[in-house]
């Protein structure tokens, strides 16, 4: 998996089990956070674009507690 920052937004790319062509712009999707040792789940904003065998994902991950 590559991750980079980028304007603020992070940028993803991984590997994936698939050969479909797919575009999402998502709000709340969910996504595995690692920090350090602990995984959390939390909700992630932003283009998930998904080519054959890769997946690409450009935005943010936020705290639910953050919207208030």
């Amino acid at each position: 998996m590559a991750l980079f920052h980028i304007l603020g937004r992070t940028l993803t790319a991984e590997l994936r089990n698939g050969i479909g062509w797919d575009i999402e712009f998502v709000s709340s999707k969910p996504v595995w956070v690692t920090f350090g040792e602990n995984i959390k789940a939390m909700p992630f904003n932003g283009v998930v674009i998904m080519v054959p065998l890769i997946c690409i994902t450009f935005g943010n991950v936020y705290d639910e507690s953050e919207i208030d």
